[in-house]
Order: C-alpha cells, then structure tokens, then sequence
C-alpha cells in the first residue's frame, strides 16, 4: 500500500494530509491539525503527485462552506 503524506495551507493555516492508496486510484486522506483529525476523504486521483492538490482543494472549499472548522 502506498502512502503520501504532506502539509497543506487553508485560510493561512497548515495542516498535516495523510493519504494512503487503496486501489482503483483512490486514495483515503485524513487531514489533521496538530493530533486532531479534522477531515477524512476518500480522494480520486492519478498519481501520487495529484492526491495532495486534489485533498487540498476538497478541504478548502469544505472550510470555505463551514461544513468543517479547522
């Protein structure tokens, strides 16, 4: 199973994603703020390389929404 993991910026805040692939090109993505868990995806993407921009595109637009707070 392979794993990509990296910080991304929202709002002005950082926090940690930990993606890690489960087949199909998907990939499961938790996004974290210190040791709190703030957001679990399930991203679709085609390279390791695109999972952490795609994650964090999702997690801005669900801040921006208000459907999770950081």
């Amino acid at each position: 199973m392979t794993a990509v993991e990296g910080n991304i910026q929202v709002n002005g805040k950082d926090y940690q994603c930990e993606c890690t692939y489960d087949g199909d090109s998907q990939y499961n993505v938790q996004v974290r703020n210190g040791k709190k868990v703030v957001a679990n995806y399930k991203i679709s993407a085609g390279s390791e390389g695109e999972v952490l921009e795609f994650a964090r595109a999702h997690f801005a637009a669900d801040v921006e929404l208000g459907n999770v707070q950081g």
